[in-house]
């Protein structure tokens, strides 16, 4: 989450949120999401990669180390972190910035009320 000049920690954290990363079907095998990820691209900056459902709701985390030393034919929910700490649309800046102390994560997703991924923050 870049910050630059004066910041209105009251503002919407999703304001500051990337869209150009790669959602992953969790469903699918390490082969198809890596096809997935050369076809589609991985926008500026990757630091954990998001499984979705059928539907598009997140469901886990897939670490990149895992996903990098897989089996080609693993699915990615034997490989995903179903226990996703994700920022609500509604987050401040202030609130997520206590999520990058609290939590020590380097990304943090921000779903809307269906557990739709609309953006990542990062450090």
């Amino acid at each position: 989450m870049k910050l630059s000049g004066a910041v209105d920690f009251n503002a919407p954290a999703v304001e500051y949120a990337r869209t150009d990363f790669p959602l992953l079907e969790a469903d699918a095998s390490v082969e198809k999401a890596l096809e997935a990820i050369r076809r589609e691209g991985i926008g500026e900056r990757v630091i954990y990669f998001y499984a979705v459902d059928e539907r598009k709701r997140l469901v886990g985390v897939v670490p990149t180390r895992r996903l990098l030393t897989a089996s080609p034919s693993t699915r990615l929910r034997e490989l995903m972190v179903p226990r996703v700490i994700a920022l609500p649309a509604e987050a401040t800046v202030l609130e997520a910035c206590e999520f990058f102390v609290l939590y020590k994560l380097l990304a943090f997703p921000v779903l809307d009320a269906e557990r739709h991924v609309i953006g990542v923050v990062d450090s």
